[in-house]
């Protein structure tokens, strides 16, 4: 049966790291994490996210609490048309706010049992209407939701296993032209999460987690001027990945991590949306809007991190880290206007207070984006310089 391939992705436009990390992978839901750029992550016990990165990690956490968290993505981009677009410009600025909440309860000094919201994916990426840009990729926008329950279970006093089962939504809006036409799909399906830790000693441990693939068939509409498809469907592939993390505390006042993070994302290597009834009813529409079957080829990717916390007092920790990610696009010819994705450097710093059961955590980052080309091979020739900048608060309540 004829396609009508619609020649664009729900995949990020990874232009936040490890939050829209190489790809659109995101660390959000983890403001201590965020202060240290995600260096040790799963395995630190200072805040009650250890289930979405390594779920081992919550047998650190030694009383029962929740925790709400509310990150703002802020992306700035400017954009110079090259070849026959060359002398033509526009931008990107926009903010995507990210919650999540996460409780926990140990049920004896062996077993741990917890549950959380977040987004472990996602992206918004709009260009304006009218740009150079917008025939081709108007709006992106993804979102993943991950429901999630765990358990944690100390085998002994250095080894700790721990399980993350997640029911997972995922809903995406692409558009074009002026914005009247594209799709909006959704769909749910079920993954997980599985981690180990091992604590050589109170002051260093080590954890290696596996967060597996996930495959599933979103539906929704395909909407093309005044027609409204009701059987649009794609079938996104979410990486799997594997993280290995570290914690050394030096002495009362210094703690220092390390994480290296590798996604598989040579899974996504071509991403088609059809709609039979469409193709079918001989609507143009790869014609008319230039649409192809893009080759993206996607390699697989590492992000490495260090981070500090230094240990003010009892009440005040502050944190700073590194980190680099790496983008999975393999070059220019592979690298689209809806996923301009590039390698990009990390800067962070956080601070925590805690009092009685309370504990508030402000986390920030800014990213540091190498220069990104496309060509008209993968849609408009273009010329993107980007920054971003994330801002992140944590409320903790421990009973």
């Amino acid at each position: 049966m004829k396609k009508l391939i619609f020649g664009a992705s729900l995949l990020a436009l990874g232009l936040a790291g490890n939050a829209q990390a190489a790809g659109y992978q995101l660390n959000e839901y983890s403001i201590t994490g965020l202060g240290r750029a995600w260096a040790g992550a799963g395995i630190m016990g200072d805040d009650y996210s250890a289930l979405a990165n390594n779920p081992a990690g919550m047998t650190l956490v030694k009383r029962s609490g929740m925790s709400a968290s509310f990150t703002e993505v802020e992306e700035y981009s400017k954009i110079k048309g090259e070849g026959a677009d060359a002398g033509k410009s526009t931008k990107m600025h926009y903010g995507v706010p990210l919650p999540s909440v996460f409780g926990q309860w140990n049920v004896n000094d062996k077993l741990f049992l917890g549950a959380g919201y977040y987004v472990p994916f996602g992206l918004s990426a709009n260009h304006k209407k009218g740009s150079f840009i917008s025939p081709i990729a108007r709006k992106s926008e993804l979102e993943v939701m991950d429901t999630a329950l765990a358990a944690a279970y100390k085998v002994t006093d250095k080894l700790s296993l721990g399980a993350t089962l997640i029911y997972r939504y995922i809903h995406g809006n692409m558009t074009f032209g002026q914005g009247i036409n594209g799709y909006d799909l959704d769909g749910w399906t079920w993954t997980g999460n599985f981690g180990v830790m091992y604590e050589f000693s109170p002051d260093t441990r080590v954890g290696l987690s596996y967060r597996m693939k996930s495959k599933q068939t979103v539906k929704g509409d395909l909407t093309l001027g005044n027609f409204v498809f009701d059987d649009g469907r794609a079938s996104p592939d979410l990486p799997s990945s594997i993280i290995l993390s570290g914690y050394h505390k030096l002495n009362d006042k210094l703690g220092l991590s390390a994480s290296a993070k590798w996604t598989h994302w040579a899974v996504f290597k071509h991403f088609i949306m059809t709609s039979p009834t469409a193709a079918n009813s001989g609507i143009p529409v790869v014609a008319a809007a230039g649409y192809v079957d893009h080759p993206y080829e996607y390699r697989d990717s590492w992000t490495i991190s260090a981070g500090a916390d230094v240990y003010l007092n009892d009440k005040w920790t502050w944190r700073f880290g590194t980190a680099y990610d790496q983008s999975p696009v393999k070059s220019v010819a592979h690298r689209s206007n809806r996923i301009p994705d590039v390698n990009r450097i990390w800067l962070t710093t956080g601070l925590s207070y805690e009092a009685k059961n309370w504990q508030v955590d402000l986390g920030y980052a800014h990213l540091f984006m190498s220069k990104g080309h496309t060509t008209a091979q993968m849609g408009v020739p273009a010329e993107y310089n980007s920054h971003s900048n994330m801002y992140g608060l944590n409320v903790q309540y421990k009973f």
